[in-house]
């Protein structure tokens, strides 16, 4: 699949290991050496990772709007915050712009790229936004020795520096994942699920039972009723999650990040992109009549928000 360039790298992608579950013990008079420290810094990064994932989710916290210019023909994205399905931060600190016209050039010829060409040199095909964790290496200082030579002195790296990729992909963006299947199912967002009998599967049977018992309360019970739905759905949901990949003792992340978690977040869709023929080469001349539609995109409300919603969500039921 084609992809942009990478419009914020810095350099080569630095692995960040996550180990929650193992602290440095240190005692007096240790000898700590480079794997003390990385141990260190594992522990604490993975505890935060895995509460961000399991805890929170994914979704963009702020800003991240894309917009597109057409006198410029740029699509550019916002500065903003967001959190991806592995519980990293995704921080674009400026805006990102992208010439699609120069983009297309460089991957018109891309395994998978489906575009339309008309007999005028018009080119239509759809894309969409996404971004991406991107850890790099930064900030070189003098170091006493190299450990890759038996050189005495050199240069290296004293920092590592978490940033994004943003890349345009063509196609339509993916569907939203979610988790707690069920609690959806019991709100009416989902529908049930069913064996290859076409019967429904007993725990999506209990959600749609227990929205029927919600719905036939009587006005003054149907709270009462609806925390005791949730209560009893949600340990459901909960029995039947997973890690990505719960048996693989190679995947260490997989093991740890909720199965559902996406390693990219898709920012808007780009349908019906157009570039014509000028100058010699190619400029956008126009896209469909919503875009780029900021609605594709994944979003975390913040608890605060949450709780000043509870009232108002609750007296719907009553």
């Amino acid at each position: 699949m084609a992809t942009d360039t990478e419009t914020t790298s810095c350099g080569s992608e630095v692995p960040l290991p996550n180990a929650p579950y193992v602290a440095l013990h240190p005692h007096y008079g240790m000898l700590l050496g480079v794997a003390d420290f990385e141990a260190e810094q594992a522990y604490h990064r993975g505890k935060m990772r895995l509460h961000n994932a399991w805890a929170h989710g994914w979704g963009v916290l702020w800003g991240l709007g894309v917009t597109l210019d057409l006198a410029r023909g740029e699509v550019a994205v916002a500065a903003g915050l967001a959190l991806d399905g592995r519980g990293r931060e995704l921080h674009n600190d400026v805006a990102q712009c992208l010439n699609v016209a120069r983009w297309f050039e460089a991957h018109r010829e891309d395994a998978g790229f489906s575009f339309s060409e008309a007999a005028d040199g018009r080119i239509g095909f759809d894309a969409h936004v996404r971004i991406r964790h991107h850890a790099c290496l930064s900030a070189p200082v003098p170091a006493l020795a190299d450990s890759c030579s038996n050189e005495a002195g050199g240069t290296a790296y004293s920092r590592v520096f978490e940033t994004v990729l943003i890349e345009l992909v063509p196609g339509p963006a993916p569907a939203r994942r979610h988790r707690h299947h069920l609690l959806r199912v019991l709100a009416g967002l989902d529908a049930a699920t069913t064996d290859a009998d076409g019967a429904v599967l007993a725990a999506d049977q209990a959600a749609l039972d227990a929205r029927m018992a919600i719905v036939a309360a009587p006005a003054a019970d149907r709270i009462a009723v609806a925390a005791e739905a949730l209560q009893r759905i949600a340990v459901l949901d909960g029995l039947a999650e997973t890690p990505a990949s719960p048996s693989d003792p190679d995947d260490l992340d997989g093991r740890l990040f909720p199965a559902a978690g996406p390693g990219s977040l898709a920012l808007a869709e780009l349908r019906g992109l157009v570039l014509r023929p000028a100058n010699g080469g190619l400029t956008l001349d126009g896209v469909g009549p919503a875009m780029p539609d900021n609605a594709v995109r994944s979003v975390l409300l913040p608890s605060a928000s949450l709780q000043a919603l509870a009232g108002a969500l609750l007296s719907a039921l009553v």
